[in-house]
């Protein structure tokens, strides 16, 4: 095979999304560690929490495509904290209810604007059209890789 025909991984659209990703979600975990001492998977959990209405771990696995070990352990740290409880699902009984408590859902409060304020100071590098294409791309890709 001539070189020319092996696979560039740094053009390589997954590697690409995968680094970029990475990056725009390291940045943006300094946010939320130096305001709230929240790790990333903390973070997500209580983000699908509060906004999705995911109320399981499984359906916050699913949601956020996280492993299960790994959402977990954030549950336990976050209920350490007194972010959010376990109880009883009333329809599983092998599953626990996930609710987020008022310190939780006023941590969250806190967090968002600084949240939306670095979302908007990455996205400032981009026009308008640029921010609806992105929009539209991600969207479309989104749409192939889950039918």
């Amino acid at each position: 095979m001539k070189e020319k025909e092996l696979l560039n991984i740094q053009q390589f659209l997954p590697y690409q999304l995968v680094s970029l990703s990475t990056k725009v979600s390291d940045s943006f975990a300094q946010v939320y560690k130096n305001e709230a001492d929240l790790t990333q998977p903390q973070w997500r959990v209580l983000s699908h929490l509060i906004s999705s209405g995911a109320d399981t771990a499984k359906a916050i696995c699913e949601l956020a495509n996280m492993d299960k070990s790994t959402v977990s352990r954030a549950i336990k740290q976050l209920e350490q904290r007194q972010l959010l409880t376990l109880e009883p699902h009333p329809e599983d009984k092998r599953a626990m209810h996930l609710c987020v408590t008022n310190t939780g859902l006023a941590l969250y409060k806190q967090l968002t604007p600084k949240a939306k304020e670095w979302e908007a100071s990455l996205m400032s590098s981009l026009t308008e059209i640029e921010r609806e294409q992105l929009t539209l791309l991600i969207n479309k890709l989104s749409d192939v890789v889950e039918s």
